[in-house]
């Protein structure tokens, strides 16, 4: 076999390699495209503190995402669980509830910049 020919079936069979790798690259790709808009569909999903944050003020809002926090929080984790859950909260906002809250005995300070509910 002369050198063209050989160099012929070695580009034939590089070839037949990369369309093969091509076809499994545009599974994958499906598949990961599958499952990124199964993730965003979750991810848009209002959980149910959010859903409850809706109909609740602020107030009632900050003691609720206490509530359900395993630890306690300081005033930016609060004003941005709040701010996720759709009732925009600064740092300072959040404090001027917080001393309210506490105030009426409904949050605790745990220690200086650490909240949680009573």
């Amino acid at each position: 076999m002369d050198p063209l020919h050989g160099d012929l079936e070695q580009v034939e069979a590089d070839l037949r390699e990369a369309e093969l790798e091509h076809q499994r690259l545009g599974v994958r790709i499906e598949g990961l495209r599958a499952q990124r808009d199964a993730l965003r569909r979750i991810a848009q999903t209002p959980t149910r503190l959010e859903q409850k944050l809706q109909s609740l003020t602020k107030a009632e809002g900050i003691v609720a995402i206490l509530r359900a926090s395993p630890e306690p929080m300081t005033l930016g984790q609060i004003a941005e669980a709040m701010t996720a859950a759709g009732k925009l909260t600064n740092n300072n906002g959040a404090s001027v509830y917080i001393d309210g809250l506490l105030k009426e005995g409904r949050v605790v300070r745990v220690r200086r910049g650490l909240y949680r509910d009573a």
